[in-house]
């Protein structure tokens, strides 16, 4: 299976391999999401390559399969001692690499409206900035077993799977 990511072509989309950069020098690679039930929350993984000429806020990933996301800081999701906290965007400089990961910073989807299954795949919505016109970027992310001891824990709400 091959993953796709659609990239932004005026007012229709265009279908490329995942890895190719969109028009405006933005490349996406290795998109995936953690298995989950319906109701549940899902972190997602990727990296985003900023080779345009200037920096680039990113604002938002969601995905139409979950009623809710937000992209996070955590020191490690895989431990229960740490709380995430929310992050409004994630500043990418030109020529850098950013990695969603489940340390440090990264995204999760919440309130799915069905079951994330291993070896599925789901469409991703990457909305950005480069402080001049938003973005949008639509990446298909493939599913994968969620780690053992992947905790979701932010402020009074606990969420471990």
């Amino acid at each position: 299976m091959t993953a796709m990511v659609a990239l932004g072509a005026g007012s229709s989309l265009v279908a490329a391999p995942l890895g190719a950069a969109s028009p405006r020098g933005i490349v996406v690679t290795n998109p995936t999401v953690t298995a989950a039930p319906a109701n549940g929350d899902s972190a997602v993984v990727m990296f985003i390559t900023n080779n345009s000429k200037g920096p680039i806020s990113l604002t938002s990933v969601s995905s139409p399969v979950s009623g809710m996301s937000m992209m996070y800081y955590d020191q490690n999701m895989r431990k229960g001692d740490h709380v995430m906290s929310w992050l409004t965007n994630i500043l990418i400089q030109p020529g850098h690499v950013q990695k969603l990961a489940l340390r440090f910073q990264g995204a999760m989807l919440s309130d799915l409206r069905s079951p994330l299954v291993k070896g599925s795949t789901v469409r991703l919505e990457l909305k950005w900035t480069n402080f001049q016109t938003a973005r949008t970027l639509t990446v298909y992310a493939k599913v994968v077993s969620a780690p053992k001891g992947l905790h979701f824990h932010m402020g009074s709400m606990n969420m471990k799977m």
